[in-house]
């Protein structure tokens, strides 16, 4: 209990101070496009809890929304990294349930944030703590939004649109995670309309 207070205490100081951000050691920050992207199944348009997006000539889409539009159960081996789409074989039936929104490999560690914590003192210990509570939506969308949109705007700072857009899309795989956080939706949209206000999209 003591452990996550701490984490907690980290993340929210964290949506609320400065810090400054650079790329983790072993990743990679990508430059996604956002545009608003529409999934139509048989000429009915899905809700997602996470936008699509491109990078590098390919569109990602949230996996289970559109798995659950096809008829096909998604499942989730967090042992191995493997989203199975339908049928599971008999030999990976130890799963958690899938994420929400695909991730490439890049962001699946959450980099932007684990930096952050890094330059807040936090502990590999800490660290790992925080990407697993955000990853199992114990971070509340809110303190996503803080976050993320101090990143964004130290980026803009100092002239990094690329830094931004990075932190923009990890953003978007945080606020997957707390989709059933009660600030979910309004977050969310402040977020956005921030993030277009300052033409980052």
């Amino acid at each position: 209990m003591k452990k996550k207070a701490v984490v907690l205490g980290l993340v929210g100081a964290m949506a609320l101070g400065t810090c400054t951000v650079s790329a983790a050691n072993g990743t990679k920050n990508i430059s996604a496009t956002f545009r608003n992207i529409k999934i139509v199944v048989d000429g009915k348009e899905l809700s997602t809890s996470a936008e699509p997006f491109i990078y590098n000539g390919t569109t990602y889409l949230p996996i289970r929304a559109v798995g659950e539009a096809v008829g096909k159960e998604v499942t989730w081996n967090g042992g191995t990294n493997t989203v199975y789409l339908g049928e599971v074989p008999e030999s990976a039936k130890q799963q958690t349930p899938a994420p929400e929104t695909p991730e490439p490999a890049a962001s699946s560690s959450l980099p932007i944030l684990s930096q952050a914590l890094t330059n807040w003192g936090a502990s590999k210990e800490e660290i790992q703590e925080a990407i697993s509570m955000t990853h199992s939506g114990q971070i509340s969308a809110g303190d996503i939004r803080g976050i993320y949109a101090e990143f964004i705007a130290i980026a803009l700072d100092n002239d990094n649109m690329q830094l931004a857009k990075s932190a923009y899309a990890e953003a978007q795989i945080a606020f997957g995670y707390a989709v059933n956080s009660p600030d979910y939706a309004s977050e969310k949209e402040y977020f956005e309309k921030d993030c277009k206000s300052i033409g980052l999209f």
